[in-house]
């Protein structure tokens, strides 16, 4: 079936055209039919299939080529439904304003007919959470998820199979705002509810609740859990879907690639991250998809500390940034990311003037998100841009360097631990810094090895600490003369 969306202003995207065409030159096309106008104008119809014959003269009910479609313009239950669907599917394309269109007229349309606490609305309230979290509004996604499950909580009950679905979104969004521990209790929640409801093993949303527990995991450190999550979620989905081949495979085994670089299993990590593109690019067809940007920064980043793959590294990384922009747009703090990973490598090449300008951009995106509300102003994003600009600064071995790295440093260590917990790698290598900074200023020696030292010892045993790091602090160490012994709290 062939699904034409008839209405005049959505119709006139370059991008969604092509997708809902008619067919090619001289081939009718849908027009805007007759229907009521607050919902909008919606055809679907049907290709005749070929070889079709005409119909007998007289023939009750037959269909005239060219004619087989039906407007359910008047039809609001269908028309949302539709509506949604296709809205979704679009930003699964890449495709955000003109999915948003669709997923906002849904929404207008249910609250209309349907009212604001009807399961109808609470159904588009999880679309229209997407849609913010999309476009980096977090604040906006998490009002919109919670109302959605207010009113699956007062019409299915507190283990209704819908609360679980809105868990979903919850749990995603918590993420992106570093609330790990919320979205673990969010994510336990939705598999609890599927579990008493006997539908663990063939519910869809089973495998994307854990996708969020594994997530959370991997961000709070807790590497072996996430593994054996991903082990089970991944397992599940081939059964679920018949098939490795599906865009939800391919975002889970993208995201479990992070965990096994956690691991400091690069060769897993690596492969994970490039099957997940071809499955995206190659097999799928999404080179638009919004993960396809994650999966290309997350192979990049991984790739630049090789040195024989640096070159294939930034290839990466500025797709990752492109695509970014051209989807998501300048000022979404998923950019910011993407900016910052780029400045990294630019880092690693030695181009430390164009690394700093990299991330003064992130910085910039994530200040602007953090005055709009979209992204809390202690979000470890920041810590580490801040952290990543210090160390060029640090690292010009000046008093000066040293300065301008002590307040950049000393910001970041205010972030650091506030969403990762204490002695997690970023605040680590801050740490060991601001011990550089201030022995660069001939400040308090002891504060300085202090720091120095806690860093050190806590950055060595961190499987993914780069050997280059570990060189560098050693001979910090030795140039300041510190004498430090491993401390419980680096070993803890």
């Amino acid at each position: 079936m062939r699904i034409l969306i008839a209405d005049d202003e959505v119709a006139q995207s370059k991008t969604l055209r092509p997708l809902f065409a008619a067919g090619g030159k001289g081939k009718s096309k849908a027009r805007a039919t007759a229907g009521a106008p607050d919902i909008g104008r919606l055809i679907i119809a049907r290709a005749p299939k070929k070889g079709a014959g005409k119909t007998a003269k007289g023939r009750a009910g037959g269909a005239q080529p060219g004619n087989d479609s039906l407007d359910i313009g008047d039809q609001p239950e269908q028309a949302s439904a539709v509506l949604d669907a296709l809205g979704i599917a679009l930003l699964n394309r890449g495709m955000l304003e003109e999915g948003a269109r669709l997923i906002e007229l849904a929404l207008q349309i249910r609250r209309k007919f349907f009212g604001n606490d009807h399961p109808a609305t609470a159904l588009s309230l999880n679309s229209y959470s997407r849609v913010e979290r999309e476009r980096g509004d977090y604040e906006a996604a998490t009002i919109a998820v919670q109302d959605a499950l207010r009113i699956n909580r007062k019409v299915y009950g507190e283990r209704g199979l819908p609360v679980a679905a809105s868990l979903v979104e919850l749990g995603v969004v918590q993420l992106l705002q570093g609330l790990f521990s919320d979205a673990v209790g969010a994510a336990n929640e939705g598999v609890e509810i599927l579990k008493q409801t006997g539908l663990y093993q063939t519910d869809p949303n089973t495998t994307r609740l854990l996708d969020v527990l594994g997530r959370a995991h991997g961000a709070l450190r807790e590497s072996d859990a996430a593994e054996q999550t991903y082990k089970t979620l991944l397992a599940l989905d081939q059964k679920q879907l018949g098939t490795r081949k599906h865009p939800k495979y391919a975002t889970h085994l993208a995201n479990f690639g992070l965990v096994l670089e956690q691991q400091g299993k690069r060769a897993g990590a690596a492969r994970a991250y490039q099957n997940a593109i071809d499955l995206y690019v190659n097999t799928l067809n999404r080179d638009r998809h919004p993960n396809l940007i994650d999966a290309y920064a997350n192979l990049g980043s991984l790739l630049r500390t090789s040195p024989k793959q640096a070159k294939d590294a930034g290839k990466y990384l500025q797709k990752a940034l492109d695509l970014g922009i051209a989807i998501r747009g300048e000022s979404h703090l998923l950019v910011g990311n993407d900016y910052a990973n780029l400045a990294r490598w630019q880092y690693d090449t030695g181009a430390r003037d164009g690394a700093t300008k990299g991330f003064a951009q992130a910085l910039a995106i994530y200040g602007r998100n953090v005055r709009g509300r979209s992204l809390p102003a202690n979000h470890y994003f920041i810590a580490e841009a801040l952290t990543w600009q210090a160390r060029i600064a640090v690292e010009r071995d000046t008093a000066a360097g040293g300065k301008e790295g002590e307040a950049l440093l000393r910001k970041a260590l205010e972030i650091w631990p506030v969403q990762l917990g204490p002695n997690n790698p970023g605040e680590l290598l801050a740490k060991a810094y601001l011990g550089r900074a201030l022995g660069l200023q001939g400040g308090d020696t002891s504060e300085a090895c202090r720091l120095l030292c806690e860093g050190y010892w806590g950055l060595k045993q961190d499987p993914t600490a780069t050997p280059e790091v570990l060189r560098r602090l050693r001979q910090w160490l030795k140039d300041q003369g510190c004498s430090c012994e491993e401390t419980p709290a680096s070993a803890a």
